[in-house]
């Protein structure tokens, strides 16, 4: 597995003089987040798309996620909200059985059909072991590339104080950006960790952040918000 990405305190301490300039010199970085109001959104970070369990996802993103080593960047995450008690969600793609919900009306679906994979009760949907949920994390399954998508995502935040969202996970073109504008259209400020995400290319990760940064919201790296967590 790639080696995890260190955020040490004396990177932190770099980074959070690389912010000040930044604000000096013209630039805008990213602002305090207000613990109370902001959660941790993890997508789709399940066993049969970044786990070991065989899919046809799988057989893409784990190597991907190895690579960028985002687990690590994810653990990392995990660990600055908790000990700062912001609140973590988790969103994860089940199917029903015999998939009685989806049409083979997409590229997506088509393989999803195919292989009769990511149902529920079977270890595909579970949580990978390194990023597993601590109690009181709600675990929201759905059957949609939106984590909102007739879920009760958008009633657990709000109930919950929520209005500051930063996701991260897989994929970045896919799972990871239809999340992160659905929640920009119910009006959340919505922060994708740049480094906290892969698609199955480099370059559909990258154009994947451009649109979002462009037109919805803010792209920082996952130290930069753990910075701003402080």
């Amino acid at each position: 597995m790639a080696q995890d990405v260190d955020i040490s305190n004396a990177k932190l301490e770099a980074l959070q003089a690389q912010h000040t300039n930044r604000a000096k010199t013209g630039g805008i970085p990213m602002d305090r987040l207000d613990l109370a109001r902001t959660a941790l959104v993890l997508v789709h970070m399940v066993k049969g798309v970044a786990g070991k369990v065989d899919t046809p996802f799988n057989r893409i993103f784990r190597s991907r996620a190895e690579k960028t080593g985002i687990i690590g960047v994810h653990a990392r995450l995990l660990d600055g909200f908790r000990a700062a008690k912001a609140k973590v969600v988790y969103t994860l793609v089940t199917y029903q059985r015999g998939l009685p919900a989806i049409k083979p009306n997409s590229p997506l679906f088509r393989t999803l059909v195919g292989c009769n994979c990511l149902l529920e009760g079977t270890p595909a949907v579970e949580i990978i072991d390194d990023l597993a949920p601590r109690p009181g994390e709600p675990l929201v399954r759905g059957q949609a590339t939106s984590g909102f998508d007739r879920t009760e995502l958008d009633s657990i935040l709000r109930v919950a104080g929520v209005d500051t969202l930063v996701v991260a996970g897989i994929a970045t073109d896919v799972a990871v950006e239809s999340t992160a504008r659905a929640a920009v259209d119910l009006q959340y400020r919505t922060i994708v960790v740049s480094d906290g995400c892969v698609a199955d290319t480099d370059e559909g990760h990258a154009n994947s952040l451009a649109v979002f940064k462009k037109w919805f919201g803010e792209t920082p790296t996952a130290a930069e918000v753990l910075i701003a967590l402080k």
